[in-house]
């Protein structure tokens, strides 16, 4: 089924006083994200200037008249800082968050580390960081691309296919994390970048051995594939 991205200045949950609301809750601390089968989003926040830190808690099981294969879709908008952790216990959870900063503030997104789908960029010039955690874990099962206009999908009739998917429109800076699904925690940074440059070392040193080997022996004949 197809959303479109509500502008910001229109959403009706957007508040006039000085306490944003969100489906009647704070723009910090754990929501746990329910099926809203009479609303665009099952989560919106449209705090304008206030910033946001939240943890998105999917649910683990399929709610009652859920239609089989819905993401649940998420809505964040702010003109401030904006972090949010997306917080997955089974993967047959595939969900559909879009971000919308409309100032430089930087977003900071952390996905669950069986993240499988696409995060797509309001612009190819978006400066984004990968951490440690999300270049290990998920970066092999991520497709980045621009972000469709809204003609663009109602032509492409994007269905969904079960996969996550991520949209961002900022100007800021971008830096992508991961919660790791398996120990119920944000990525251990330290542990992260160990693996990394483990990993990094593990593939230089077989190169290496591969070219030794290559060179040891005089070869009258090598036919490689």
């Amino acid at each position: 089924m197809f959303r479109s991205t509500p502008s910001p200045s229109s959403s009706s949950l957007s508040s006039t006083d000085d306490s944003p609301k969100h489906f009647g809750n704070p723009c910090t601390g754990t929501h746990k994200v329910h099926y809203q089968p009479q609303q665009q989003w099952d989560f919106i926040a449209d705090v304008d200037e206030h910033p946001v830190d939240l943890s998105l808690v999917l649910p683990h099981y399929r709610a009652r008249n859920q239609p089989t294969g819905h993401r649940m879709s998420m809505f964040i908008h702010s003109r401030s800082e904006i972090k949010s952790v997306v917080c997955r216990q089974s993967f047959r959870t595939p969900f559909f968050l879009c971000v919308h900063s409309s100032s430089t503030a930087p977003v900071t997104l952390c996905l669950p580390s069986d993240f499988r789908g696409k995060i797509c960029l309001s612009s190819s010039q978006s400066k984004v960081s990968l951490s440690p955690g999300f270049t290990n874990n998920v970066i092999s099962r991520v497709r980045f691309a621009r972000i469709s206009s809204p003609q663009e999908k109602k032509l492409n009739l994007v269905d969904e296919d079960g996969s996550d998917e991520v949209e961002i429109h900022a100007a800021g800076h971008i830096t992508l994390r991961t919660w790791d699904v398996v120990e119920g925690t944000p990525e251990r940074v330290a542990r992260e970048a160990w693996r990394k440059m483990c990993r990094r070392a593990t593939s230089s040193k077989n190169l290496r051995a591969e070219q030794r080997a290559r060179e040891a022996v005089d070869w009258d004949f090598l036919l490689e594939d």
